[in-house]
């Protein structure tokens, strides 16, 4: 096929082209990604107080007709192997020396998980 522009400005007319099209498209994702950021800014503020008052009541779980509520108790650290770092260092003596090297690794930090109902 023969084209009477190059391929550079054939691609950038394509590309207006659709912007032009979608324009109205993109703009509405655009505003709903800043509605889901703002949203997701202000669920984790509630979840935070959630727990918070969940903690200092003693309540690992609610299960009512609006909401189910399940409070997860942090993990706790644990303390494992480096193994590259013992790789990079020891190659040869691996076996012998793995107890040598050890890399603490966190624990999940505590949260919240819920299911709206209805």
């Amino acid at each position: 096929m023969i084209k009477d522009m190059n391929d550079k400005d054939f691609e950038s007319k394509e590309v207006a082209l659709f912007e032009n099209q979608y324009l109205k498209v993109m703009k509405q994702l655009a505003e709903m990604t800043r509605q889901k950021k703002k949203l997701e800014a202000e669920e984790k503020k509630a979840k935070a107080q959630l727990q918070k008052a969940m903690d200092e009541y003693g309540i690992k779980s609610i299960d009512n007709a609006v909401i189910t509520i399940t409070r997860v108790a942090a993990g706790a650290d644990k303390v494992t192997i480096d193994l590259e770092a013992f790789a990079e260092q020891e190659p040869e003596t691996y076996a012998d020396l793995i107890k040598d090297y050890p890399k603490t690794v966190k624990g999940k930090a505590a949260y919240v998980t819920f299911k709206v109902k209805g």
